[in-house]
């Protein structure tokens, strides 16, 4: 089986993560599988190209650096195409499985790939197009996260915000939004697979393009943290005070990292101890510890591992894989309201809570946390989290389906 993977970057970000773990998987199976990102930090090769086989970089650099700039007024991506991976795919031997994951973000133009699309399928009957909707975008005029915006409901008619990812400063999401979904029409009319990690998305897409039209496979730790998993033992408690963490790339976007609700962590004093990991910490006070952004992942969840749990607050995420990384080490999560979050603790038998009771919650002791909000030991929970959690099943569902187009 031939598979190829896009997505924008190659190592950063969620959806990069699912993408890579299953090019990764799909390698070891003795699948034929390559890996196509846009660019990555600065536009320039991905710090990670060089410790993963069969990995390509897609876009100049001038390519993504003037998205990124126009698309502040035009609110979509002007350039980028995959016509240059053509010949490529057309001459490939046997069938082929190109999997879409996150095409937007400054790489490609919509447009421009649902004709390569039709081209090659054209060309090559046996190709298949598989999609994986990440986030939002393709019910939305430009947005890829909601923040709890309806307005895509109603066609995105005005903007509430022009600053929810990818920022603008002209509103033109209700004069794109009806060709934006006229072309994943196209694509659903070549055939295209569209599948979700989360229910939530899925209902969202298929009110607007047809019941059923996509599916639900939910994400799965990657083989990396699976390996650094069965080298970490549990910790027990900390016995002075319970130690929180707090985890976003960029910790000052709200939509990610309630800030108030934060501040009033801190603002407990002795009663507990803060700890973040990300870019740009705006947290500072004597319970406060900022690791910054780390790059390491076997280092990020060695410290992970010594928490007594991991408060989410995010409105925007899809399917967080920081919650099964955290939940498979044995670290409950405290997380407030949000379709991702319900849907991620439901796996575990956990619940999100009210942001009244965090700070309630983020006072106890490790097994106290994950007893209120999962109603087992703490043993059980870790157990029960690992395995609810196993990227290894997440791959046997998208060969599977690959299996079955």
């Amino acid at each position: 089986m031939n598979i190829m993977q896009f997505n924008v970057r190659l190592a950063e970000g969620g959806a990069a993560g699912v993408a890579l773990d299953l090019h990764q998987r799909a390698l070891a199976q003795g699948m034929n599988s390559q890996f196509i990102y846009g660019y990555g930090k600065g536009g320039k090769k991905s710090e990670s190209h060089d410790r993963y086989p069969n990995v390509i970089k897609h876009t100049a650099r001038a390519t993504s650096i003037a998205n990124l700039a126009l698309f502040r007024l035009f609110n979509r991506d002007l350039f980028g195409n995959l016509n240059g991976l053509y010949r490529t795919v057309t001459r490939t031997t046997g069938p082929v499985v190109l999997h879409f994951h996150v095409l937007h973000s400054y790489w490609l133009n919509l447009a421009e790939v649902v004709k390569f699309c039709q081209r090659v399928k054209a060309h090559k009957p046996d190709v298949t197009f598989v999609w994986t909707l990440h986030d939002h975008w393709s019910v939305t005029g430009r947005c890829a996260f909601l923040d709890g915006c309806e307005g895509w409901k109603s066609n995105c008619a005005q903007c509430p915000t022009l600053s929810n990812y990818p920022p603008v400063k002209v509103d033109r999401a209700h004069q794109q939004v009806d060709e934006k979904r006229a072309l994943f029409r196209q694509m659903l009319a070549l055939g295209c697979n569209f599948i979700s990690p989360s229910h939530h998305v899925a209902d969202a897409f298929n009110s607007l393009y047809g019941a059923g039209r996509c599916l639900v496979i939910n994400n799965g730790i990657d083989v990396a943290t699976e390996t650094i998993l069965a080298d970490l033992q549990p910790k027990a408690a900390n016995a002075q005070r319970p130690k929180i963490a707090v985890v976003a790339h960029d910790l000052r976007y709200d939509g990610k990292t309630n800030q108030q609700l934060v501040q009033a962590l801190i603002a407990l004093g002795d009663n507990v101890e803060v700890h973040t990991f990300g870019k740009f910490s705006p947290f500072s006070a004597d319970n406060v510890v900022n690791h910054g952004f780390l790059t390491d992942k076997r280092q990020l969840m060695s410290k992970l591992n010594g928490m007594d749990a991991l408060l989410f607050s995010s409105r925007v995420d899809n399917y967080p894989l920081i919650l099964c990384e955290a939940l498979s080490i044995g670290v409950p999560v405290i997380a407030t309201h949000s379709d991702a979050a319900q849907e991620v603790l439901n796996k575990s038998g956990g619940h999100t809570v009210d942001d009244s009771d965090v700070l309630r919650l983020a006072q106890l002791p490790k097994a106290e946390i994950a007893q209120a909000i999962f109603g087992t030991t703490l043993a059980q929970f870790s157990a029960r989290s690992r395995q609810a959690y196993s990227g290894q099943q997440m791959l046997e569902e998208y060969v599977s389906f690959y299996q079955n187009l």
